[in-house]
């Protein structure tokens, strides 16, 4: 494992960890975007579940109010700095392209799992740039986008899990419904999961991605 404050390359200047995969430069590389107030070592192990053998690459969110680290700031009034989701979104982008020469991996062969804040910048990266990623898997998803970016088709062939709890205190559960419309709207192909749980990752709704990255 590899842990980095700085880099190579101007867009390697963020605190990250990589850790190589079981196959080197034919592995999976599987961004891992963290929550509200956790860091780059928040979701390792769940990399580790969703693919035993894949590359791991997770960034820190750059953007701290009180000192939680975050990718992109949600107002007191519940609403999103688009544009500094959009923003990170290409931030992110830029990060993702310098560490796959830093580390050797295939751009080709990426697929993002997020939580939280981390879930709404990896659905901002896959509408924004959807060439980086295979696809996504989402965690507690906090809100839709006011409008979904993209046309329609520009998902086409993009795989989307949005797995979200029905007690959740930070969205309705109307909330990921919405985006996996959005989302359908722009051709990927979205398994929407829902559990009686709060703002969570339960292990249900881990398990089939892993079965879909397994087979893919």
């Amino acid at each position: 494992m590899a842990v980095f404050a700085d880099g190579a390359g101007t867009s390697l200047r963020r605190p990250h960890v990589f850790e190589a995969g079981e196959a080197g430069a034919d592995s999976r590389t599987i961004l891992l975007l963290h929550g509200m107030g956790a860091d780059e070592h928040d979701l390792l192990g769940l990399g580790r579940l969703l693919d035993s053998g894949a590359n791991l690459l997770s960034p820190r969110g750059m953007v701290q109010i009180e000192g939680l680290n975050r990718f992109f700031l949600r107002f007191a009034d519940g609403s999103f700095d688009e544009d500094g989701l959009a923003h990170a979104a290409d931030e992110l982008a830029g990060f993702l392209k310098a560490a796959s020469v830093e580390y050797g991996f295939d751009l080709n062969r990426v697929w993002a799992a997020g939580f939280s804040n981390g879930s709404n910048a990896a659905v901002a990266l896959l509408q924004r740039h959807p060439e980086l990623l295979q696809g996504i898997s989402v965690y507690s998803i906090t809100k839709a986008l006011a409008e979904p970016i993209g046309v329609a088709g520009s998902l086409n062939g993009k795989k989307v899990f949005i797995a979200n709890g029905e007690l959740d205190q930070h969205a309705g559960i109307a909330v990921p419904r919405l985006l996996a419309a959005q989302l359908e709207q722009l051709g990927a192909e979205v398994e929407l999961m829902e559990h009686q749980g709060g703002h969570s990752i339960v292990m249900e709704h881990v398990r089939p991605v892993m079965q879909y990255l397994a087979n893919h």
